[in-house]
């Protein structure tokens, strides 16, 4: 009978073990941005990493201890600045709402690195939010759940005019246009037939806020 023990995932980070364990994870998140977490498969992102079935064992364990991994690998550092910025605008009684969203906005949005991997954290993070799986549910809630309490404290500070329910539909709607820009835009493009693979996205973070603001607020 196989063993049920749950291996802790390996720390090792030098050489040839470190450069198999991001491999794999390229190739799981390339997956996991197309198919989801619950059409990404074991062995879908071994055929594409190269690499056998038993990597994925002896160094996560389990397909949910890889998706932690990829997200805590991609989203740390911007859950982190998100909640610098956020508690900056706490501590800060003048700061006005678009300043609040722009703390949650701009560190997906411009993300560093080269341009091929800001886009690849800018789908990623797109398809983690709008996934149905429980478990990417759970782990994300887990990852972002100070930044969002603060940032939902914060926006409801600046509209305190209306009652829960519509508060709810408004900040539903905000984060929807938020997510969708980022991540999804592309089908737009397409559909229009606009090449948009060269936006700035400095630009396009004052829009996304300018909107959300707009859309929050509206009297």
């Amino acid at each position: 009978m196989a063993s049920t023990t749950r291996r802790t995932p390996t720390t090792k980070t030098g050489g040839k073990s470190s450069a198999t364990m991001q491999r794999y994870m390229d190739a799981a998140e390339a997956l996991y941005i197309r198919l989801g977490y619950e059409g990404m498969s074991i062995r879908a992102i071994s055929a594409r990493a190269k690499l056998n079935l038993a990597t994925v064992v002896y160094h996560w364990g389990t397909k949910e201890a890889l998706f932690r991994a990829i997200c805590q690998r991609r989203f740390v550092a911007i859950h982190e600045e998100q909640l610098t910025r956020l508690r900056a605008c706490a501590d800060d009684d003048s700061v006005d709402l678009e300043t609040v969203l722009r703390a949650l906005v701009e560190p997906p949005l411009r993300t560093g690195g080269t341009a091929r991997t800001a886009q690849t954290i800018r789908l990623l993070y797109g398809r983690v939010l709008t996934d149905p799986s429980p478990v990417v549910l759970r782990i994300t809630a887990e990852m972002f759940a100070d930044s969002s309490d603060l940032f939902r404290a914060l926006v409801r500070k600046h509209l305190p005019h209306i009652d829960d329910d519509v508060f709810f539909w408004r900040c539903t709607c905000a984060l929807g246009a938020f997510i969708f820009a980022q991540s999804f835009g592309h089908r737009i493009a397409y559909a229009a037939d606009i090449d948009n693979r060269h936006s700035d996205w400095a630009v396009v973070t004052d829009e996304i806020v300018a909107f959300m603001a707009a859309g929050l607020s509206r009297r």
